[in-house]
Parts: C-alpha cells; sequence; structure tokens
C-alpha cells in the first residue's frame, strides 16, 4: 500500500493502535502486513460533550487512505485537534476515546466542529465486537462553506467506553445531483455548491453581426460572478467569423475582432478570470484551405494582435503562452474553494510543438485538477476523431485524448466548441484511479432567434466537490432563458440536453478537513 502524503508524513513508519483494553490484539491482528500506521499521543478531547459528563476524553487527529478506517487501511494520526489533507484518496478524521462511570449504559453525544467548503461530516461509533466503525450514526452539511456543524447521536455504552470517529469523506447525500437532475428552468442554488465555470463558444456571427449580444454574455458573468461563485470563464474558440480563408478582407476581420476584444474586456476590467483561443475562423488559412508548415505564428498574427499574451501576461491568474509571442495556447493557474486547477486553452488543430507544450504544461503541474478548452474536439454523436495536422476540417479530438488526457491523471475535464449543437460524453476507468472524465461539446453558432444568429448562449457548470457532481445548465443573458433546445432551426435537442448533471473525479487536489471547535 502506498505511503499517505498528508498529516503528520514525518512520523510515517512508526505503529499506533486503537486505544482499549483490547488494544494489543488489535493491532497485532492486523491481515496486512504492508500496512503503514503513525503513532500519535492523544491530548484532551475538543469539540465534544456528553450526557452524562464522560469521566475522561481525549483525542487524536488523523488521515486514512479509506474514507471510513479499517484494519488494513494507511493512517497517520497526530497529536492536534485538526486533520487536513488535499489528497484524492486521503481522508481526515478525528478520533475520540469517550470514558464514563460504571453502569453508564448510554449516552448522548455531541460533537461540533467544521469542515471545509460545502464537505460533509460523518459520525462513526465504533462496535467493540468486531471493531468496525459501521454505518454513521449523524451526518451534516454546514450552511455555508466552512460553516459551524452539529452532530449528535445517542450511543450504547458497552463496558464504559465509547471510541467516536468523526470523518470527511464523500459526501453520502444525493440531494445535490437529484434535485438538478429535472430541467427546471433555473440555476442550481449556489449555496449548494463550492463554485461555478463558465464555458462559452463560438460567438463568431455576434462579433461579426450583433456584437451587443456578446456585450451582454460577458456583462451577465461579471454581473453573476460574485453570486453564482463564478470562478473562470473559458472561451474556446472562434471569437470571429471572418479570418479563415486566403482572400479574406482583413479590414472586416478587424472590425470583428475589436467588438470580440470591447466584449472580452468586459471580463478584464472586472478582474474576472477568463482564457480564450483561435478557432479555425480566427486565423487564417493557406492556400486551398490548408496548414502549411512553419507558418503558425504567421497565421495567428491578427489574433495575437488582439488577444496575445501581451493582453494577459500580468494578469494574476496568468501561467504561460506556448511562445511569448503567441498566444493560440496558454495556461492560467488558479486556487478556488481551496484546491488548486489548471484550465489549459489550445488552439484549433494545435501542430506537433504546441502539443509538446501542452504535455510539458501538464507534466509540470500534477498537483493541479486541469481542465482542457480547446476547438474540435468532439462530434455531435460524441465520437472523437483521429485527424493530423492540415486541412481545415480536421479534429485534433483523438489526438488530445491520447497525449494529454489519458497520461495525465490530473485532467478531469475537456470544452470544446465548433461543432454545431451539444453533446456530453463521459468516459469512465480512464486508468487504475477510476478516473472520470467529462467531455462536453457546447456550440450554439446557428441557433437562431427571428432569423438571426444571435441567440447568445452560454453554458453554467456548477461543482459539488464533496459529491463528486456538476450541474450544468445552459441559459442565454440576452433572452433570459434556459429553453435553448426551443432555438435549434434542426430541432435535435430537448431540454435534458441543455440542463443536466454528470459525475465528476478529481485525481489531482481534492480538499478534506474535520476540525474541532473549542
Amino acid at each position: 500500500m502506498k505511503a499517505i502524503s498528508g498529516v503528520g508524513a514525518l512520523l510515517a513508519g512508526t505503529l499506533v493502535c486503537f486505544a482499549g483494553a483490547d488494544a494489543a490484539a488489535r493491532c497485532n491482528s492486523s491481515a496486512d502486513p504492508d500496512r503503514k500506521l503513525t503513532l500519535a499521543s492523544p491530548i484532551p478531547a475538543v469539540g465534544v460533550s456528553t450526557v452524562p459528563a464522560a469521566v475522561s476524553a481525549s483525542m487524536v487527529a488523523g488521515v486514512a487512505d479509506t474514507p471510513v478506517p479499517d484494519r488494513s487501511a494507511d493512517i497517520i494520526e497526530s497529536s492536534t485537534a485538526t486533520a487536513t489533507t488535499n489528497g484524492w484518496d486521503e481522508y481526515p478524521h478525528l478520533r475520540y476515546t469517550l470514558r464514563f462511570a460504571p453502569g453508564t449504559q448510554s449516552a448522548e453525544i455531541t460533537w461540533r466542529g467544521h469542515s471545509v467548503n460545502n464537505n460533509d461530516l460523518a459520525m462513526h461509533v465504533r462496535d467493540p465486537a468486531d471493531g468496525a466503525w459501521g454505518e454513521p450514526l449523524a451526518t451534516g452539511t454546514p450552511s455555508e462553506p466552512g460553516g459551524p456543524l452539529t452532530l449528535s447521536a445517542d450511543v450504547a455504552v458497552r463496558s464504559g467506553v465509547v471510541e467516536l470517529l468523526v470523518v470527511d469523506s464523500p459526501r453520502a447525500d444525493r440531494r445535490f445531483a437529484e434535485t438538478n437532475a429535472v430541467p427546471d428552468q433555473t440555476f442550481a442554488d449556489p449555496a449548494t455548491y463550492d463554485f461555478a465555470l463558465q464555458h462559452i463558444s463560438d460567438t463568431q456571427y455576434v462579433s461579426r453581426d450583433d456584437p451587443a449580444v456578446y456585450r451582454t454574455q460577458t456583462q451577465w458573468t461579471v454581473e453573476n460572478a460574485d453570486p453564482r461563485k463564478i470562478a473562470y470563464s473559458m472561451h474556446t474558440g472562434d471569437l470571429i467569423q471572418s479570418w479563415i480563408r486566403p482572400g479574406a478582407p482583413e479590414d472586416k476581420a478587424r472590425k470583428e475582432f475589436e467588438e470580440a476584444s470591447r466584449a472580452m474586456k468586459t471580463l478584464e476590467d472586472a478582474g474576472f478570470p477568463h482564457g480564450v483561443l483561435p478557432g479555425n475562423h480566427d486565423n487564417i488559412w493557406n492556400v486551398a484551405g490548408r496548414l502549411v508548415p512553419g507558418t503558425h505564428e504567421e497565421n495567428h498574427a491578427l489574433y495575437n494582435e488582439f488577444f496575445g499574451p501581451q493582453r494577459y501576461r500580468d494578469r494574476p491568474y496568468w501561467g504561460g503562452s506556448v511562445s511569448a509571442d503567441d498566444n493560440s495556447a496558454h495556461y492560467d493557474l488558479l486556487e478556488i474553494a481551496g484546491a488548486r486547477f489548471l484550465f489549459l486553452s489550445i488552439g484549433y488543430n494545435p501542430p506537433e510543438h504546441v502539443m509538446r507544450w501542452a504535455e510539458d504544461v501538464l507534466a509540470d503541474h500534477p498537483d493541479h485538477n486541469a481542465v482542457i478548452g480547446t476547438h474540435y474536439y468532439l462530434d455531435e454523436d460524441g465520437s472523437r476523431r483521429m485527424m493530423g495536422f492540415g486541412d481545415i476540417g480536421e479534429s485534433s479530438g483523438q489526438q488530445i485524448w491520447n497525449r494529454l488526457v489519458v497520461p495525465n491523471q490530473s485532467v478531469f475535464m475537456v470544452l470544446a466548441g465548433h461543432v454545431d449543437g451539444q453533446t456530453v460524453r463521459v468516459d469512465r476507468e480512464v486508468d487504475s484511479t477510476g478516473r472520470t472524465v467529462v467531455q462536453l461539446l457546447a456550440d450554439y453558432q446557428y441557433f437562431e432567434v427571428e432569423g438571426k444568429r444571435s441567440t447568445g448562449f452560454q453554458r453554467l457548470l456548477q461543482f459539488d466537490l464533496d459529491g463528486g457532481t456538476i450541474a450544468v445548465n445552459t441559459h442565454s443573458p440576452g433572452l433570459n432563458t434556459f429553453s435553448v433546445e426551443n432555438y435549434d432551426p434542426r430541432r435535435r435537442f430537448d431540454a435534458a440536453d441543455g440542463e443536466f448533471v454528470t459525475d465528476f473525479t478529481l485525481r489531482a487536489d481534492v480538499p478534506r478537513q474535520v476540525a474541532a471547535t473549542g
């Protein structure tokens, strides 16, 4: 079994046994010779009260590699009243030993403290007959992130001792998922999730024909960033329409870039973190609509004039770009809800030097949960095509999957546009950790209102970290509607295609905590 890297790691290798008369027997009966345990001296209990009053109460903090530790679990304990970890497979707990006067048959036990974010806490009591912790006797969810929690239960007292465990394990309560699983024309309640991400894509027609719609989209983001906990906005390309083929009039493209720049400046002026990338309409192509090796920077020159590294490099969340003068691929770094995130933006049909750079970025940040944004990744049927660097219709979906997603446990999501419509693909058991990768296509460029391609739909992804659930809403600020399916001229979708929930897993940085209140 692997060694835990969390609380008390410096003490690893020392043996600890649970308190009680049969401690030695419990310790020696471990069935796993590779089990790793760490000794901790108990301290006076904090955060627990009992009726009747306990004769004595002590505690230790710990981190285990299972949600409820058993005799095979790796455990590291420390002499503190708080246990904190960020490992995806590490679960913090506080363990109490409560001793009561002879003849005590039962006790009402109350614990007070807090977790982190909206994480649930659960209270377990050890069964002295078999040493198992059993099902939780009480669970609780804070009313606000990191807010106070109280857990109470009536517990049988056997042989004068109660062993109590309070643990931050994955949420068993499925109310967030169940509440948001059925389309109801509303966003999720911000009090029930940790943060939100915004996905916007393929704004080319509003940049060209109706730029006020684009400005309405970004203004909505700024106005709702705080109340809806929106931490980042990712634009997955085709900011404009008219810079794609040889002979395209530059003055027309410049006007569209100016409008796109004006809309995105709303986010910048508000200090709101966001990223952009070029789609196939944002970079001029060569003769016959093909990319020619060695012309990458030339093709992206106009895009970089408006959205180059010089525009973003002084932002506090900026990580870096593929080169000092080229922002066709870049990454941003943020801490959100106590967890580290990396947002990697890769332009349309990336050449080999961009792919190598992206591989290095992910390899250098294994401790950041990674979201990849790119332009053409999924087709409408959810397939990823394997096509090489070349002509204007090619997809890099399978290449990105093979080279960036599969080898890097930190990657849990891919966002994309380009293909008209919307779809979700969820790949499970991607690697030995059981990782799930969510891949979303959302492109509303051809959706119409009164015959115009000016609907302005975008998505809000609301994350319940502890529950491993994302609630997705598709919404148009200008039309003030969630009914995206009604604006598709081809009538391909129903309400559940634009408003749904999906599960996800993080394998890089997952904050958990149990802290007792004195």
